[in-house]
């Protein structure tokens, strides 16, 4: 630790800093000499401590990568920022500064102890992905509001809190309402809360948590709910007719369109033709819905397939190319086994020196063709499982794109009809509405709701009224379908493009490891035959 009587001036966290507090954390003694003299790589420290330094911002931390506990109490800190990358974290104490808020935290999943205290927070939030907390020290604070200790029930793993000198902490009560609203907590004020506490805690605040629990399993039930039309919502935009199975399209109709929905106070008889035609329009959105399944599940099959396919024929290949390698591994180790014993009958003057470079001579020719055999043979598969692969896609995409064909035409078929449905419907209305009209101009004392004075002040504004309408329905059905067919066709073309990219990066990836392979022995030759002889240029092989 610095000594804060010499350290006045506001300080900056950069690579000198950090440097120096790395090494105030070196061990006395000749292990701290010698880790001195080593270094440790910035990116390869996990602890540092930057305490009674002044600093007035955090910053620079992003090279220390694999930080997993970091210390800046007693300094100036105003803000929590600039601590995004430091992912690893598990330890964060931030006590005696000037933080108000607690934010920026997000990505510090792997938090599990975290200390506040000392500083102006006035609530608890921001910490909803800090699911590992198991310690949390935010006393000392501007904390008021005793319910904010209840944002807490969520972290199960949590086993200490500490708020005192907090004011809402100052209340006789506390204690017991800490134990009664978070049943799970084992330490509070860092003293064990034992049974008789909580249970006079859920005595004293029954009535209360009764109600806070059940809040909470409404907002639990309806973030279920949501989750699930999220999750819903995804996997049928993997079929392309998302929302199809609800009536969430004939709403989208009615929600810009002004005319449509005044022309619904009609009365009765446009009520019931609305009625119907709503219940016709969602029954043949869901057939959508049903088409899209149907082929999604063909599709999947046929998916499977050719992943399969293709694992194999890779599978097969490989235990080929594997085949080949320990087939020259088992040469090379006889031909490393002949250098070493004519070395040792040159050293110990069984063959003369001329001998011994003819024989090492010989070797090295011998191979170095083993090389390029082998070399031969793995690019050999590799360009006929590479073409055997894009023949395969070829083919694959054709029947994809029929498969994609056939769904559209199914699903445009279905479409039709809810145009003509649409259709059917705007007539209906239009009668309906001459009808109430030319009623409402015989009878001039019959009552017209204030949203139809303005349509139906003559034919021609009722007619432009209707057709606005109907334009607008046509529209939204009109772009409901073009959103189908324009994912299904982008998803075949991302498909095929893909699978094009996927091919050719592992081709390329396979070439480079054959031929870092077999570079590899030759340079293993070459370090085995070192000042021995001269080894056979590569050049006049091509690989």
């Amino acid at each position: 630790m610095l000594n804060p009587c010499k350290e006045r001036d506001p300080t900056v966290i950069d690579n000198a800093l950090i440097a120096k507090c790395i090494e105030l954390q070196y061990p006395k003694g000749e292990v701290g000499r010698l880790l001195r003299l080593e270094g440790i790589p910035l990116e390869e420290v996990e602890e540092i401590r930057f305490e009674y330094l002044y600093i007035l911002k955090i910053d620079h931390l992003w090279v220390l990568q694999s930080l997993v506990k970091l210390s800046l109490n007693n300094n100036f800190i105003e803000k929590i920022e600039n601590l995004e990358t430091l992912i690893h974290l598990r330890e964060l104490d931030l006590s005696f500064n000037k933080i108000r808020k607690i934010e920026n935290l997000e990505t510090l999943i792997n938090l599990e102890k975290v200390t506040f205290y000392e500083n102006l927070i006035e609530t608890i939030e921001n910490l909803d992905n800090q699911t590992k907390l198991t310690v949390i020290s935010i006393g000392k604070n501007k904390i008021y509001d005793r319910t904010c200790v209840n944002y807490f029930r969520r972290f199960t793993a949590l086993t200490s809190l500490n708020m005192a000198g907090n004011p809402c902490a100052e209340e006789q009560d506390y204690r017991l309402y800490v134990a009664a609203f978070l049943p799970t907590l084992v330490y509070y004020e860092y003293k064990r809360i034992d049974e008789d506490e909580r249970k006079q805690g859920i005595d004293r605040f029954e009535e209360t948590l009764g109600k806070l629990e059940r809040e909470e399993n409404e907002a639990q039930e309806k973030r279920n709910a949501i989750e699930k039309e999220l999750s819903d919502a995804e996997m049928h935009s993997k079929m392309f007719v998302e929302y199809l199975n609800t009536g969430k399209l004939f709403e989208m109709m009615y929600e810009k369109d002004e005319e449509g929905t005044a022309l619904l106070d009609i009365g009765d008889e446009v009520s019931e033709l609305y009625e119907e035609y709503k219940t016709q329009f969602i029954d043949l959105c869901r057939q959508v819905f049903e088409v899209g399944q149907k082929h999604y599940t063909i599709r999947q099959a046929e998916v499977e397939h050719f992943g399969k396919g293709i694992e194999k024929a890779k599978q097969d290949n490989q235990y080929e190319s594997i085949g080949y390698m320990e087939s020259f591994l088992e040469s090379k180790e006889t031909y490393f086994s002949s250098i070493k014993d004519l070395k040792l009958q040159l050293e110990h003057d069984a063959i003369t020196e001329d001998v011994f470079k003819g024989k090492i001579e010989e070797i090295c020719i011998t191979f170095d063709e083993l090389i390029h055999s082998t070399w031969k043979n793995l690019m050999r598969l590799e360009v006929t499982l590479f073409e055997q692969i894009e023949e395969v896609n070829q083919t694959f995409e054709q029947t994809l794109a029929e498969m994609i064909n056939t769904f559209i035409e199914e699903v445009q078929g279905v479409f039709t009809n809810v145009r003509a449905a649409e259709v059917t419907f705007s007539e209906n209305m239009n009668d309906a509405a001459v009808r109430f009209m030319t009623a409402a101009n015989v009878n001039p004392d019959e009552d017209i709701p204030e949203s139809l004075k303005d349509i139906l002040i003559d034919r021609d504004t009722l007619n432009n009224a209707m057709a606005a309408t109907h334009d607008v329905h046509m529209q939204n059905i009109d772009a409901r379908e073009d959103q189908l067919v324009h994912k299904a066709k982008g998803w075949l073309e991302n498909l095929s493009e893909k699978l094009t990219k996927d091919e050719i990066r592992r081709n390329r990836y396979k070439l480079l490891e054959i031929n870092h392979f077999l570079d590899i022995q030759r340079e293993e030759l070459e370090e085995l035959t070192a000042d021995q002889t001269s080894v056979p240029n590569p050049d006049n092989y091509d690989f």
